[in-house]
């Protein structure tokens, strides 16, 4: 009978002491999900304490333009790299100078970006493809199937050679490029147009790879466009 009390007595100790560790687990786990609520990546990595003054003018930019800070300028990135490479997209993307019009660049960006399921980039150039007049629903349906949405005999072709830069790297020849010719594309824009697309598959797994988070900003900036 005492060997059948203590054995009761021990196993409700064992559950006890099973309940207590699992909610300790438990609240655990719900610290380290605060704690990654903050985070720009799936990285380890601490925010720079100190930001270089060229980081801090492209930061200053991001919240003048867009009304918030974009996680990839707090990424601790060397600052002459991280300047080197945003100045690079925005001579791309933003110049007066460029021979692909705005909604054109946007484009590109925005095909390759949702072939390759990078959602920061799909947010970030749906709303600026919008910005630049193209109908909502319309992107809408880019962001989905590109070959389903209702686009010009020159917006298709440069969606076909976005896909099938992004889709099929190892295929491309001058092929890729007599696309562009046939929609009436100059040789410096077809050549503006391969830069934009390259970059921006390089851009896409970049973020992918690091887990680079979406700005709150920026997905209610996606939802509301």
């Amino acid at each position: 009978m005492a060997g059948s009390r203590t054995r009761g007595a021990a196993a409700r100790g064992a559950k006890r002491a099973t309940a207590k560790n699992n909610g300790a687990r438990n609240k655990g786990t719900k610290n380290n999900g605060a704690k990654n609520n903050g985070a720009l990546s799936s990285l380890r990595l601490k925010r720079p304490v100190r930001v270089a003054a060229k980081v801090k003018a492209l930061q200053d930019d991001s919240q003048r333009r867009l009304g918030f800070v974009r996680n990839f300028l707090q990424l601790p990135i060397e600052a002459d790299r991280l300047t080197l490479l945003q100045g690079y997209l925005d001579r791309l993307m933003r110049s007066d100078d460029a021979t692909l019009p705005p909604q054109e660049r946007e484009l590109l960006a925005l095909v390759v970006s949702v072939e390759n399921r990078c959602d920061v980039c799909v947010m970030s150039h749906a709303v600026a493809l919008q910005r630049h007049g193209l109908d909502k629903s319309l992107v809408d349906t880019l962001t989905i199937n590109w070959r389903s949405a209702a686009l010009t005999g020159r917006q298709r072709a440069l969606a076909e050679f976005a896909w099938r830069l992004t889709a099929r790297p190892t295929e491309a020849d001058e092929s890729y490029l007599d696309l562009l010719r046939r929609a009436g594309l100059r040789e410096e824009q077809i050549l503006e147009a391969a830069q934009i697309v390259a970059i921006y598959n390089a851009n896409n797994r970049f973020n992918t790879v690091i887990g680079l988070r979406v700005n709150p900003e920026a997905h209610a900036a996606f939802r509301k466009a």
